[in-house]
């Protein structure tokens, strides 16, 4: 079987859809299942400089995605002639037509569709009109759907009335952890290990860190020293966001409690942790979450949104709270801050053992029966 892998990317890619790539693709080219693969991204992904090598992946570019052109540009069909696929990978909620070969999807995005406040300002309302509709127009065209989550493909099959079996639930895996690292930038001496509330992804109106920016008044009450640490960057659509809320932590007198992170490299992030406090999950939405999965497997004292599908992923390895609930989120962080360290070492244990479950194989491998499964059609 020979598949030609399409990232229908904007020009741009996130830090989740990359250890997506960087994990996926290398597996499928080990399936006996496949014979070559055929790797396309807009030129400034630069895949091939940071994508695992293999004699059995070609890379080439592709026209990064436009809204309502679902069909390859000039230079990219005639690749593809000359590839001819037996099937089209778009790991993206975008539609692609090539020829009469079968498409297979993956809705890795719920921020648009859920109806959640997602967007900031105008110009991010009409790019998430557009993800909307394109989404609809690649679930319903392709052959089959890659969802991360049980929740997911409920959304597919229950809202959008997809058919039971052209949706396959397909989890992320859990990476090995990197070497640790202290941040080099943002942090000084302080904060010490085991004195900092931890929260990690881009910022996204969707993730709700209001939660615990106003959590902080209380809790600085009570452990005077702690801070709360974000690791994650804002793209350009969610500059105003990102100083709504940083305006918003100073009028609470919160700005030396607060360190903003940004985007941190792996062994940095891995850093933050291991020696968190407590590690604080409060979107209102997610199709997966891999910092979940990250936090865990580093063994993180955890607490999470009760937000569609965050108890899907953490299950009993984390305390809960309802999104918007800043008392109820004071209550569980202060649970976490004050167990003792057996306490501490028996849910680190529960964390990492529920990480253990996800596994890039078996991504790959579920990956592949969809993929056979659409070529045969």
């Amino acid at each position: 079987m020979r598949v030609a892998v399409i990232n229908l990317t904007g020009g741009g890619i996130s830090g989740g859809y990359s250890r997506y790539l960087a994990a996926i693709l290398p597996r499928l080219s080990l399936s006996h299942d496949i014979a070559e693969i055929l790797c396309a991204s807009p030129s400034s992904l630069k895949t091939e400089t940071w994508l695992p090598f293999s004699p059995k992946t070609k890379f080439t570019i592709c026209n990064p995605f436009r809204f309502m052109k679902h069909r390859p540009e000039p230079r990219l069909t005639l690749e593809l002639d000359d590839f001819s696929p037996d099937v089209i990978f778009v790991p993206l909620e975008r539609c692609m037509r090539y020829r009469d070969v079968p498409v297979v999807t993956m809705l890795q995005n719920m921020a648009p569709l859920s109806g959640i406040s997602a967007a900031s300002g105008a110009l991010d309302k009409v790019k998430h009109f557009v993800q909307a509709f394109e989404a609809r127009l690649a679930v319903k065209s392709a052959a089959a759907v890659i969802a991360p989550t049980e929740y997911v493909r409920n959304f597919l099959t229950k809202i959008w009335g997809l058919k039971e079996d052209k949706v396959i639930t397909v989890n992320y895996g859990s990476d090995p952890l990197p070497e640790s690292v202290r941040p080099t930038g943002g942090l000084n001496d302080e904060p010490f290990p085991g004195q900092f509330v931890l929260t990690a992804g881009s910022i996204e109106v969707y993730r709700g860190i209001e939660d615990l920016i106003q959590v902080m008044v209380p809790l600085k009450k009570i452990f005077p020293g702690l801070k709360l640490l974000v690791a994650g960057g804002a793209r350009s659509g969610t500059q105003s966001y990102f100083q709504k809320l940083k305006k918003f932590a100073g009028q609470l007198e919160l700005a030396n409690n607060i360190i903003w992170l940004g985007n941190l490299p792996a062994e940095e992030l891995s850093w933050c942790y291991l020696n968190c406090a407590a590690f604080t999950m409060t979107s209102r939405v997610e199709s997966f979450g891999l910092v979940a999965l990250e936090a865990m497997a580093h063994g993180c004292n955890c607490i999470s949104a009760t937000s569609a599908c965050l108890p899907e992923i953490f299950k009993d390895s984390a305390l809960y709270y309802a999104p918007g609930n800043v008392a109820a989120l004071e209550k569980a962080l202060l649970e976490v801050l004050k167990r003792d360290p057996t306490e501490q070492a028996r849910f680190k244990a529960m964390a990492v053992k529920r990480a253990s479950l996800f596994s890039w194989d078996i991504c790959a491998e579920k990956t592949v029966a969809a993929l056979v499964k659409a070529a045969k059609k």
